[in-house]
């Protein structure tokens, strides 16, 4: 039986505990919440689960055999470093935070302890995917162009620059991954922003709606990802669409198309992307065998290397070296 805690209460949290539910041989032991009240309350409704304030606590009184970590981007706090202390792994959702400094001191201590860790881009681990890879190994890819166009979350921190990072930092971050994960790895951005619709609504969001990043590959592809957090809710297009010299994949949530001369092919996702994320990570907590797992931390750290880089070529209005990042 694996034991397993959570830091924090919020939706993902309540995801994956759903997740982990369908998963024989796993007990949810205990949340960590900013308040113990909250914790507690969220713990109710969880047979045999108890309610913290503190992660220190938790792990004094708990039998942990990994956490999960889900707490919004300025949140983060020393969480990481403590479960390394504590020799627990984790797996802790996207982004990564919103300090270059905190981060990269995380994953020079993963990397010291050798720590267990995954990171939530569940999207590596979607069927749909894996058939684009199969896609392009017979195909030479010109271009890509990606896209995370939805409506901004209610939540009060993700409105907020400093506590969230924006939009490229906080939703877009999964096609950024994807597109290092397709196409290997970045080496310069050049990031414009604006906020064309939402500030004029309410002047308390600091956050772009807006958002065009240019992104040069190592290998001297050119990648364009857009996004917007203008659109109305119920509203949204979310996908990679690439450009080969076979024709065009065009990657969405949920399925992908292939087209090419005089025919067009449909593959469907069949599997949950966040269960077989959460099965990955907990074969390697009970065998050790980290095969499985897409996202470690210390890749993750690339991904969030190209986000810093953005926001650099904002403050700058320059092309930013993704190696700046340090």
């Amino acid at each position: 039986m694996l034991r397993i805690g959570f830091i924090g209460t919020g939706g993902f949290t309540n995801h994956h505990v759903q997740v982990l539910q369908g998963i024989e041989n796993v007990e949810v032991a205990g949340f960590v919440g900013s308040s113990l009240e909250k914790a507690e309350q969220f713990a109710a409704q969880y047979t045999g689960a108890v309610g913290y304030s503190q992660l220190e606590t938790m792990l004094e009184q708990e039998q942990l055999d990994a956490v999960y970590i889900c707490v919004p981007p300025m949140a983060h706090k020393n969480y990481e470093a403590l479960l390394i202390d504590y020799g627990i792994p984790f797996l802790v959702e996207k982004p990564l935070g919103i300090d270059v400094q905190q981060v990269r001191k995380v994953k020079e201590k993963v990397e010291q302890h050798q720590h267990l860790t995954a990171v939530g881009y569940h999207l590596r681990y979607s069927d749909t995917i894996a058939r684009v890879q199969e896609l392009l190994k017979n195909a030479e890819t010109a271009m890509a162009a990606g896209k995370w166009m939805g409506s901004m979350p209610g939540v009060y921190w993700w409105r907020n620059q400093e506590q969230s990072g924006g939009q490229f930092n906080e939703q877009t971050t999964h096609i950024t991954d994807l597109i290092r994960y397709l196409f290997g790895e970045v080496k310069a951005v050049y990031a414009q922003e604006t906020n064309q619709c939402t500030n004029k609504k309410d002047p308390t969001v600091t956050v772009a709606d807006v958002g065009l990043f240019t992104l040069t590959m190592e290998s001297g592809m050119l990648v364009q990802i857009m996004n917007t957090s203008a659109l109305p809710n119920g509203t949204g297009d979310v996908g990679i669409e690439i450009y080969t010299d076979q024709g065009i994949i065009d990657w969405k949530l949920g399925h992908v198309n292939w087209k090419f001369p005089g025919k067009q092919e449909r593959y469907d996702q069949l599997q949950n992307p966040y269960k077989r994320e959460t099965e990955a990570f907990l074969h390697a907590v009970a065998t050790g065998d980290r095969s499985k797992i897409l996202s470690t931390y210390e890749d993750s750290w690339y991904t969030f290397k190209v986000t810093a880089a953005a926001e650099k070529s904002l403050e700058e209005k320059r092309v930013v070296d993704v190696n700046e990042i340090e």
